[in-house]
């Protein structure tokens, strides 16, 4: 939940419609009827992934993916579907002849995020041991440890991921709240909050495109304690 919202004028709009044409038709504003998300939140450890596991494979397919890459001459993106490259006026489509020169290469001399860093934005996302999840009309808030993520169900958002600008959209799918990050370039990453028949809490957080696809799945049961308040910092 590290991804932070910061508007970024010249590629906001340009990654909202990609995130649009991606996402929108599957994720609703509103979530369904008699689903009780809200509430605070502890782990089950022995019902969860282990997350050093889940990182070693993770790392494995950065390192296999990178040997790969030049093979593929940059190729597209996959592992978790497909999406479209986001291309500036004069660049070349995918499989056309289009233009070459400065702007039909730029996102061609665009290097991905190394995969140190991607691992570290992984990490960062991971949910704590101890969640508070808050459903109210328009909103769904979730608190982990010392961070606080608000987000807007069917609202597209331009946010930094990292040292790249991407375009997030969340809202409910079925009996899971789902947040869809998709950067320039580069894998995406999606978040999700959802009920399981048995009334636990299931959060899984993917990373996939670009030849990788690293999944971590959480189970947490329902607590009457709230966790820790935040503590107010300074600068």
């Amino acid at each position: 939940m590290t991804i932070r919202a910061r508007l970024l004028p010249r590629c906001a709009a340009l990654l909202a419609l990609a995130v649009a044409g991606c996402t929108a038709h599957r994720l609703l504003a509103t979530a369904p009827a008699g689903l009780r998300l809200s509430g605070n939140w502890v782990l089950e450890p022995a019902a969860s992934e282990d997350t050093a596991q889940v990182i070693a494979h993770l790392r494995a397919e950065i390192s296999t993916s990178l040997h790969a890459q030049p093979a593929r001459g940059g190729g597209g993106f996959a592992g978790g579907g497909t999406r479209r490259r986001v291309m500036g006026p004069g660049a070349a489509a995918p499989g056309g002849g289009g233009r070459t020169g400065p702007q039909a290469s730029a996102a061609a001399r665009v290097p991905p995020m190394p995969g140190a860093a991607l691992i570290r934005e992984f990490l960062a996302n991971v949910p704590g041991n101890r969640l508070t999840i808050t459903v109210a009309p328009g909103s769904v808030t979730v608190t982990s440890g010392d961070s606080s993520q608000q987000y807007t169900p069917g609202v597209q958002t331009a946010v930094e991921w990292g040292r790249i600008s991407a375009a997030q959209i969340s809202g409910w799918q079925g009996r899971r709240y789902v947040i869809d990050t998709r950067p320039e370039w580069g894998p995406a990453i999606m978040q999700s909050y959802g009920l399981a028949p048995d009334g636990t809490l299931v959060v899984t957080l993917r990373l996939a495109g670009n030849g990788i696809d690293a999944t971590l799945t959480r189970r947490y049961r329902r607590t009457r304690h709230a966790p820790p308040a935040l503590l107010p910092t300074s600068d």
